[in-house]
């Protein structure tokens, strides 16, 4: 006589297995999973900027602004100095002049590097989450003066500060005034301006205005001229 049990399915060890794959998914969704990220906080007066950076995983970083014609130039950064966890610095290798290496690991990299007509250019080897701060007095998002481009978000600090707090980005509001944000991009690119280019752009696409008007009006009194002697 065969045992009454034999070919009983172990509910016992699927009910575990179960319980085991639902607790692993909520740890991974209670745990924030560590990405790499690069804040920028510009200048008070915008020529420019301090470079903070959290690298995960990475043994390299690069370190160039657009050319010219458009190309990857040498960006010259200063006071530049690589962090291991434990606090070591470590020394970087020149790979190029637009790229630095270093042994794969997990870094604080902080440097300091001037801008060029207020325009914030960063590439990167893996993809980013970047913030850009802005001192007051500069604006952005303007299509012509301060286009953002990869879809980053502006945010105004001071009234958007519990959305920033929610993207785990923390602003002094009485030194920044705007926030711009990327999430997981390997480019990021954005023109800024002081408060007074508004007024100047306004001024000048008026007087753009009256010169079209004054020649418009004039071709039109030529042409009704010319079919009045036909």
């Amino acid at each position: 006589m065969q045992p009454a049990n034999r070919d009983r399915p172990d509910y016992s060890g699927t009910a575990l297995c179960a319980v085991t794959a639902v607790l692993l998914i909520g740890i991974l969704l209670i745990v924030p999973v560590s990405a790499n990220t690069a804040t920028y906080y510009v200048a008070e007066n915008g020529t420019s900027f301090s470079a903070e950076v959290t690298l995960v995983n990475q043994s390299g970083y690069l370190l160039l602004t657009p050319g010219f014609i458009g190309e990857g130039a040498e960006l010259k950064a200063t006071n530049l100095t690589l962090t291991a966890e434990n606090g070591t610095v470590v020394n970087v290798t020149r790979q190029s002049s637009t790229q630095i290496s270093f042994p794969e690991g997990n870094y604080t990299l902080v440097y300091d590097a001037p801008l060029d007509g207020y325009l914030m250019y960063a590439q990167y080897l893996s993809p980013f989450n970047t913030t850009v701060l802005l001192p007051a007095g500069f604006h952005t998002n303007n299509l012509l003066l301060g286009p953002v481009s990869n879809d980053g978000k502006t945010y105004q600090i001071a009234g958007e500060t519990q959305q920033l707090q929610e993207l785990g980005i923390v602003a002094n509001t009485t030194q920044y005034e705007t926030a711009v944000v990327w999430t997981d991009k390997r480019e990021i690119q954005m023109r800024f301006y002081p408060a007074s280019y508004e007024k100047y752009f306004v001024i000048c696409m008026g007087l753009w205005f009256i010169l079209f008007c004054g020649v418009g009006y004039r071709y039109w009194r030529l042409r009704r001229k010319a079919t009045q002697y036909l």
